[in-house]
Formats: C-alpha cells, sequence, structure tokens
C-alpha cells in the first residue's frame, strides 16, 4: 500500500501526459490554443466580468434595487438564449466565403467597444437601462464567439465520440481558469473604487480573440458559392408554379432542407426578445403570464421540429434551467446589504462576495471537472442528473441557514457557513451537471446542422435561465421580499428578507426536485460513452464502443 501511495504522483503526471497527447494528438494544437483562446479569454473572464461584475455596478455605482438589478440582468443575457438566430443566420449567411470567421471578428469588435463605453461613461438610475443594452452587446460577442467554437468542437466530438469527454474537459477546465482571473480583478477594485473600471480591463480580454483567428488556427474550409445556390431556376416552366415556390427558391439550400428547425430557431430568439420587452414594460402578471404561454409554446414546437430523441433531450435541459428559480435580486442584495439596510446580516464585502468565494467556486468547479473525468465520464446519462440534482438541493440548505441566521446560533459564521455550502457544493455540482448536458447536446447534434442546431439547444437551455430569472422576478415580488435602500421621505431604507427562506426552499429545494421524474420520460437510458444517433422522426439507434452492429431502440425496429 505505501508503494502504491509513493508512486501515485507519478501516475497522476503519466495520466496528465497522456491526457494532452490524446487531446492534441486528436484534436490538433491549433485547434486547441483557439479553444483556449474562446473559453478562458472571452467566455471565462469576460462572461465572469459581465454576469460577477454586475451587482456591484448596478448596486454600488448605479444604485438600483434588487428587482431592477434582476431585471436588467435578464436583459443584458438575452444573446444567450438568441443562439439560434446566429447559428441561424452563420450558417446560411456566409461572410466572404467563411460561415464563422468573419461574424467572429465583427462580434468581438462589438464587444470590445461595449466594454469601453461601460468603462467611461457615466450612469446613472435614469440610463441605467443604457447600461444593460451595452452589456447585452457584450453578452451578444461572447455567445456569438462560444456558439461557433461550440459548433466547431462539436463537430470535432462527432467525429471521435470515444474521446469526446477529453474535449468537454479542457474546454470547462480552461473556462474555470479564465472565471477565477476575473473575479481577481471584480471584488477588489469594486471595494477601492469605481466598479465601471473592471470593464475597461476586459477590453484586451475581449480583443485577444482576434490573434488565434488572424493565425487561421480555426478550421474552416471556404464555402464554395456554388454549394448555397438554389437549385430552381426561373424559367417558364416552374415560373407558373406558384408564388411560395419561386419565394422558397430564394432561401439558403440549408432552410429549404430543414424548414421546421429554422422555424424553431426563429420563435426562440423571438421569444427572449420579447421577454425583455414585457420585463421592461409590462406588469408582473403580464410578464408571469408571458413566461408561462412562451414556455409552454417553445416545449411544443420542439416536439414539432425535432426528431424525438433530439426533442426530448431539448426539453429537459430547458426544464432544468426552468425549474431552478433564479433569484439573485434577493439573494445577492442580501449577502451585501449594509447594516441599513439589514441589520445582523452577513454584509458581506464584495472582494469576499465575487472574488473570495468565486475564487473557491472556480477550484471547486475544477474538481467537478477532475471528478467526471475520473469517475463519471462512462455513467448512465439518468444515473448523473439524479446525483446532481440531490446534491444542489442539499447544498441549498446552507443558504437557507444563513437566512434564517441558525448558523450564528451554533456557532458558525456567515462567511464560514457560505463558503463550504454554496461557494462549494453548488459550483462542484453546476460542473458536474453541466459537462453531461454538453455531451448529450454535442451526441444528439445532426452533422452539417453542427452551428445551427448546437444553438437552437443552448438558446433553448439559456432560455429556460432567462424563464427562471423572469419567474424569480415575480416570485421576490409575491412573497414580499424587498431590496430598496433609497432615501425617501417617510425611511431611509425599505428592506424586507423575512420570507426569503421560504423563497429559496421553493425555488432552490421543491422545484427543482421535479426534474428527477422527468429523466424517465426526456432522458435517453444510455451511457454517456454511447454514440446516439438521432436517426429520423420514427426512432434512434446507439452504436456501443466495443460493438460493430448497429442495436435498435427499446421498442424495436
Amino acid at each position: 500500500m505505501g508503494g502504491w501511495r509513493g508512486n501515485r504522483p507519478l501516475e497522476w503526471v503519466r495520466g496528465s501526459r497522456n491526457y494532452w497527447n490524446r487531446l492534441v494528438g486528436n484534436f490538433t494544437l491549433e485547434f486547441i490554443v483557439l479553444l483556449t483562446s474562446c473559453y478562458y479569454g472571452v467566455k471565462g473572464t469576460l462572461y465572469t466580468f459581465v454576469q460577477s461584475g454586475q451587482l456591484p455596478y448596478f448596486q454600488k455605482y448605479v444604485g438600483i434595487t434588487g428587482i431592477e438589478y434582476q431585471k436588467y440582468k435578464l436583459v443584458s443575457s438575452l444573446p444567450w438564449a438568441m443562439k439560434a438566430w446566429i447559428g441561424l443566420i452563420s450558417d446560411n449567411y456566409p461572410i466572404w466565403g467563411y460561415n464563422k470567421r468573419y461574424y467572429m471578428v465583427l462580434a468581438t469588435f462589438i464587444g470590445s467597444v461595449s466594454f469601453a463605453l461601460l468603462g467611461v461613461l457615466d450612469i446613472d438610475q435614469s440610463t441605467a437601462l443604457f447600461a444593460a443594452l451595452l452589456l447585452f452587446f457584450a453578452s451578444l460577442d461572447m455567445a456569438t464567439v462560444d456558439l461557433l467554437c461550440e459548433g466547431k468542437y462539436a463537430e470535432k466530438m462527432m467525429e471521435k465520440p470515444e474521446t469526446s469527454s477529453d474535449l468537454v474537459s479542457w474546454v470547462w477546465g480552461v473556462y474555470q481558469l479564465g472565471s477565477l482571473t476575473a473575479s481577481l480583478f471584480i471584488g477588489p477594485v469594486s471595494d477601492r473604487y469605481s466598479p465601471k473600471i473592471i470593464y475597461l480591463i476586459a477590453v484586451p480580454f475581449a480583443l485577444q480573440f482576434l490573434i488565434p483567428l488572424a493565425l487561421g488556427y480555426l478550421p474552416e474550409e471556404r464555402v464554395s458559392p456554388a454549394s448555397e445556390a438554389s437549385p430552381i431556376g426561373m424559367t417558364r416552366t416552374n415560373w407558373n408554379a406558384g408564388v411560395t415556390m419561386r419565394l422558397v427558391s430564394y432561401l439558403p439550400r440549408k432552410m429549404r432542407e430543414k424548414p421546421r428547425i429554422f422555424v424553431m430557431a426563429f420563435l426562440t430568439a423571438l421569444s427572449a426578445l420579447l421577454l425583455g420587452v414585457v420585463h421592461l414594460t409590462g406588469t408582473e402578471g403580464q410578464q408571469l403570464t408571458y413566461t408561462i404561454c412562451a414556455s409552454v409554446m417553445l416545449c411544443a414546437c420542439s416536439s414539432w421540429a425535432l426528431p424525438p430523441v433530439l426533442s426530448r433531450a431539448n426539453i429537459y435541459m430547458f426544464l432544468c434551467q426552468v425549474l431552478y428559480i433564479q433569484v439573485s435580486g434577493a439573494l445577492d442584495y442580501f449577502y451585501t446589504a449594509g447594516p441599513e439596510c439589514f441589520a445582523g446580516g452577513p454584509s458581506f464585502s464584495f472582494s469576499y462576495y465575487t472574488t473570495y468565494t468565486v475564487i473557491v467556486g472556480s477550484l471547486a468547479a475544477w474538481l467537478g471537472v477532475v471528478l467526471f473525468q475520473a469517475w463519471m465520464r462512462d455513467w448512465n446519462f439518468r444515473r448523473v442528473f439524479w446525483l446532481t440534482t440531490f446534491v444542489r438541493v442539499i447544498g441549498s440548505i446552507f443558504d437557507i441557514c444563513i437566512a434564517l441566521r441558525w448558523n450564528l446560533s451554533i456557532g458558525i459564521s456567515d462567511k464560514t457557513m457560505y463558503m463550504f455550502g454554496d461557494a462549494v457544493i453548488y459550483n462542484i455540482v453546476y460542473q458536474m451537471d453541466f459537462m453531461p448536458a454538453v455531451v448529450l447536446t454535442s451526441k444528439v447534434c445532426p452533422k452539417g446542422l453542427e452551428s445551427t442546431i448546437y444553438a437552437l439547444l443552448a438558446g433553448m437551455q439559456n432560455m429556460g435561465q432567462n424563464v427562471s430569472q423572469s419567474l424569480g422576478s415575480y416570485l421576490i415580488e409575491a412573497m414580499g421580499v424587498k431590496t430598496a435602500c433609497k432615501p425617501s421621505v417617510d425611511e431611509e431604507c425599505d428592506c424586507d428578507f423575512d420570507n426569503l427562506p421560504l423563497l429559496l426552499f421553493v425555488s432552490h429545494m421543491v422545484l427543482p426536485l421535479l426534474t428527477i421524474p422527468l429523466t424517465f420520460l426526456l432522458i435517453p437510458n444510455r451511457r454517456m460513452t454511447d454514440t446516439l444517433d438521432v436517426g429520423n422522426d420514427d426512432h434512434h439507434r446507439v452504436v456501443k464502443e466495443d460493438e460493430v452492429e448497429l442495436m435498435p431502440n427499446d421498442a424495436g425496429e
């Protein structure tokens, strides 16, 4: 036993070296550099600057309430649900012969300008919406670059399904490293200086993605104009075929081949935009009505537009996001509220809440990557989702205990309780839950439409997060949680966190458990190392790693 322990570091070194050689051997060094630039520099750092930086920016610098903060945060995240539009456009309308390259360049320029304006403009409560729109365009940059890289690495994983988890582990490992890097700036800068400085720091991280693009590290072939040409000529013979046929003939080839998919792509993105409009202009009742109707419509549209296995996976991942209700407008303000708002509360500094805990969370998420790669990479999809759901629900108990102040009665400080509860457990479980979702998405993505299908599935998941934020805003109002702290005639602050424990119990414990029975209806009973064949609308097949012949589904063929 002692000898085995003594050789264990060497085994880790050998395993890491074998992993790297396998990664580069299967996917090339240039492609790994491109993905690192994308997921470390763009999605890792920039996404964290936007998501974690919004709290000090809107709370300390702009001075808006928690409800307004959650609504503007929803607006800023809408491009992630609009990935379907981005994929549709890039797949069908190449720029100078390329479907991805120049869309990435354009998005990088837009994002860089948006970050620069956030860093130099003076924003107050009356112009807070303009800041949210700049964050919207910054997110559009990240969503575009992320999507087009996803489409490319999904294509690569489908070519080598037996090593797909290797690429996923690398992508989300460097993503967490980027998140950790951004977190080092956000808290200290926000506590000592103006929070808007963090967006000036984001500019070089946005621009660096131009380097691997300029070096040609994106494996993309130039599209021949003839390949997109319409097969229908406007001759006298077909001129009388009708207006519809003539209009359809002008559509790109991929739209003509899969019209339902592109209808759904359009509706998903449109639903996201309208959700933002309703939240900015409508009442709470109108917001709730639209949110529910849009969710039902999108699930029905998924069943209509996609093959069964693809549709069920899409609906499940959408509902997973919806049923974990996001209440950041209440929870973030609860943890960072000063004594004038909540006497005896946690009163976390931004350095602690957005830097120290995020660093610990990033390290915990790294642990999630390691656990997934070493322990769960060949598990059954259903088992993974069961485990992560249960652990995430249990982890929510820590937030509830802090909200009830029970931790103080047993001698545990707020910082300790939060650090070893939500910061660690949530991030480990989130990563272990997210990675099999990425693997499942890549396996049900049909070849030839990678960007659009991946955009559709990823966009639906992000739309689920937007729906979750929308429902969260409604629940915060309905349960009477108040976070306003503005001078008024009658009182200095109007803060009330009495119902926060109940809000957390419903949104983070009860509702997420509903996803467990859904796995039996929506998730294939297959291992993550199996190759799923989406097939046609009637069936799908699976190829085992150690088998040559195709096996039919449970219902037979």
